[in-house]
């Protein structure tokens, strides 16, 4: 078993709040509409989502009020090519309706300690409000080097929230 790291329970207790933050913020929002991804009201469907840090690839099967998602994500080149590790990283998703209203939200996966290259991947079932149309990937992640001299540690996020 990994004892637990001062900088890892730090990071941690930084990103709890985060998350809170971000459920508080995102009821009321709307999407941004270059982030929204049309949901069929029935069926199964495959597509990616392409961000600057991460390319999520994923798959839903929608049957009336519940939708089975699953993915995979691959950290994209900027993460790869300048750090090591990625300490944590928590995929989420948000749910509007036809005029990108947010009207829920849910965590699909949080990791720490996950090599940079690795896949990572989810899967579950997603509660669907009735008047959901849309759906978009959100996320927060840090990373950091492996060696003294590499570059300083980063955070990155995605929130496709319009102000």
């Amino acid at each position: 078993m990994k004892p637990i790291r001062a900088d890892f329970l730090f990071a941690a207790l930084w990103i709890l709040p985060a998350a809170v933050v971000f459920s508080v913020f995102a009821w009321g929002q709307t999407l941004n509409t270059a982030a929204r991804i049309e949901l069929d009201a029935q069926g199964q469907k495959t597509g990616q989502f392409t961000a600057p840090d991460l390319t999520v690839n994923y798959t839903y099967a929608r049957t009336g009020n519940d939708m089975k998602l699953a993915g995979t994500v691959h950290f994209a080149t900027p993460i790869q090519a300048n750090y090591a590790v990625v300490q944590t990283f928590r995929l989420g998703l948000a749910l509007a309706d036809a005029r990108g209203n947010v009207v829920g939200q849910q965590e699909l996966i949080s990791i720490s300690e996950n090599r940079v290259d690795d896949v990572v991947r989810f899967s579950g079932t997603v509660s669907i409000p009735p008047q959901t149309a849309s759906m978009a990937f959100t996320y927060t992640g840090d990373a950091y080097a492996a060696d003294p001299g590499d570059p300083d540690p980063t955070s990155f996020w995605f929130y496709p929230f319009n102000n």
